[in-house]
């Protein structure tokens, strides 16, 4: 009889990556390395997402970041388990859930089932508020999560009050043994954990990861994803930390906080200075930072210069949504006619 394969969970936290010091997309990475893995199963992405460069506009950051240029790197088979909108397999229809909810919420009987089921999740959102590390998720959140979705099936019943969320476990969890892998690392987002796991007991080996120390690179990232926020309290202080990275995502983000700070001839040159460099890196960056210097031209009085890097966007193979969106409304009008655009 054949060994079961085993396969390593690794939860997801979307945008929470960027605000966590502790669970980065570095240590995403480095939990992955370790484990060692011949297949990358990622529940985000629909079958045969990576095709094509649009896959990069997801909310599962640590996917382009960091997971998926390892898994290329290293030669791991990365196979997408996830469903798409249109996939004919889903056990449901996406929009039933919300209607549920509008229904139920017509009548007093409905509100307090729903009152219930928040009250549920707030033990997820206060635990979400905070800075967690691998411990603390698998300690808390996770069981935390388990909790809420339990008390909701019990409340709101199966299929659009679980949002399908077993039925959709079960088919992810087919696909990523049937990719043929012998140790699998399944990624999936945090609220998938507790069902996968629960689905894929008795016909895998469910290995546990130790925690990683992301060293020097995790601090940088860290330090990235505090720039990226715009969150921090002493901006002089950060710029200097900024400055001491020689990267060019350090000098996008040096250039976004003089922005903020009413330095906008200090941040187009800092902009200036980046397009000189290899900018290729992180996925974003290109998209981003083109269109932001069009943006700064444009409050320059540069409006030639602007059109270019707008376009500069436009011509690329792939940018994110929102740097489109802003290349787009500055060819149309020069900057200020619009607010700025989250990355």
């Amino acid at each position: 009889m054949a060994s079961l394969a085993s396969v390593a969970i690794l939860p997801l936290v979307g945008p929470f990556h960027t605000r966590w010091p502790r669970y980065t997309v570095v240590h995403v990475r480095e939990m992955l390395a370790s484990f060692r893995p011949d297949v990358v199963a990622l529940a985000p992405l629909a079958a045969a997402s990576l095709r094509t460069p649009a896959w990069q506009d997801t909310d599962e950051v640590a996917l382009p970041l960091t997971v998926v240029p390892w898994a290329r790197r290293t030669g791991a088979r990365l196979v997408e388990v996830g469903l798409a909108q249109d996939d004919p397999l889903d056990p449901g229809d996406a929009t039933a859930a919300e209607d549920l909810e509008r229904y139920l919420d017509q009548y007093e009987a409905g509100q307090r089932r729903l009152a219930q089921v928040r009250a549920a999740e707030a033990p997820v959102r206060q635990l979400l508020a905070g800075a967690l590390d691998l411990g603390r998720i698998r300690g808390e959140l996770l069981p935390a999560i388990a909790s809420h979705q339990a008390v909701r099936e019990s409340v709101l019943g199966k299929g659009p009050g679980t949002h399908w969320h077993e039925e959709r476990a079960a088919l992810m969890a087919s696909r990523t043994l049937a990719s043929g892998g012998r140790r699998i690392a399944l990624l999936a987002g945090v609220d998938l954990v507790p069902v996968l796991s629960a689905v894929l007991e008795g016909h895998a080996e469910l290995a546990l990861l130790a925690d990683v120390d992301a060293g020097e690179e995790g601090a940088r990232r860290a330090l990235l994803d505090v720039a990226m926020r715009a969150e921090a309290s002493d901006t002089s202080a950060l710029l200097r930390r900024l400055g001491e990275l020689d990267v060019p995502e350090a000098r996008y983000h040096e250039a976004n906080l003089l922005v903020a700070d009413s330095r906008p001839e200090e941040a187009l040159d800092t902009l200036r200075h980046l397009l000189t460099l290899d900018f290729q890196e992180p996925y974003y960056l290109p998209g981003f930072a083109l269109a932001r210097i069009g943006q700064l031209y444009d409050l320059a009085q540069r409006r030639d210069e602007a059109v270019r890097s707008y376009r500069g966007v436009l011509a690329l193979s792939w940018a994110p949504a929102a740097a489109v969106a802003a290349a787009t409304a500055g060819v149309a009008s020069p900057f200020g006619l619009y607010d700025v655009p989250d990355e």
